[in-house]
């Protein structure tokens, strides 16, 4: 069977950085749920906060030498769990380091979205029931009201691709073609709104997305960037950047969660970057 023509896209139309969130507490404390009002939500240990600096830290030593890191629009999406809020805002803290230390010229600003499609895998291996919705709310009005993530301002024209989480219990196929559409669902958007940009002769800055998300997550998001598994091993705060080619088809994506196979090419460099955090 014949594969479908690859449509180019222009060079430096769209960088994805996928993140891991950093070390989580429970995995270090086998007591905090014990007495946790939402066990099924950990936060990371300071140690974790400090892998996701780092990450942040690598990141904005990729873009620099980019030579395009202040005509660059960044948006960070997020799962709603907790511990991948909190490596988002470390993450920034990271990328603004340098500026602090180099005395570069202020770093571009940062905003944040959460998106529920990018939370955690609903197993029965993870959890013993569904996992609350309020998990969704409770995350973007902190963001907002800036108890975490104080110095991202929340992107409110983003609209969630699902506005719920999956239903438990979820399967690894179901979780893979997931994340598999919010990454074609994301992607398309961003393409359109570049190209509708050009066509109305606007400021066109180059996008670059952070999704900070889960192992399985960024198992799923490698497999529809290379076409090839992803480590079911995956370190905390591993970084993955991946550039887009090509579009695969052209016409309408598939319905959400139907589908294991991506709609776009990537050039992804490394698969995961984890040597920033080796020697804490």
């Amino acid at each position: 069977m014949k594969s479908a023509p690859l449509v180019p896209l222009p060079e430096h139309t769209l960088t994805c950085y996928f993140v891991r969130h950093g070390e989580r507490i429970d995995h270090v404390d086998d007591n905090w749920a014990l007495t946790a009002s939402t066990p099924y939500d950990p936060p990371l240990t300071p140690h974790g906060l400090e892998q996701a600096r780092r990450t942040g830290v690598l990141i904005d030593q990729l873009e620099r030498q980019t030579n395009q890191i202040h005509k660059t629009e960044y948006l960070v999406l997020t799962s709603p769990f907790q511990r991948c809020v909190q490596t988002a805002q470390a993450l920034y803290e990271g990328f603004q380091q340098q500026q602090q230390q180099g005395g570069h010229a202020p770093e571009p600003s940062w905003r944040i979205s959460v998106e529920p499609s990018l939370c955690e895998m609903m197993s029965e291996n993870y959890f013993s029931e569904q996992v609350p919705d309020s998990i969704i709310d409770k995350s973007v009005e902190n963001i907002r009201s800036k108890n975490t993530c104080k110095d991202m301002a929340y992107y409110e024209d983003y609209v969630q691709i699902q506005r719920t989480l999956p239903r438990y219990p979820e399967v690894f196929q179901d979780m893979m073609a997931r994340f598999v559409s919010t990454l074609d669902m994301v992607v398309t958007r961003m393409v359109d709104m570049r190209m509708k940009r050009r066509i109305l002769g606007i400021d066109d800055p180059r996008i670059v997305v952070v999704f900070v998300t889960h192992g399985a997550g960024i198992g799923s998001l490698l497999w529809a960037t290379t076409l090839k598994p992803g480590s079911n091993d995956v370190d905390y705060c591993s970084l993955t950047r991946a550039e887009l080619a090509a579009r695969k088809a052209l016409g309408s994506l598939p319905q959400f969660g139907t589908s294991r196979v991506p709609a776009y090419s990537w050039r992804v460099g490394p698969k995961t970057y984890s040597k920033h955090t080796a020697n804490l």
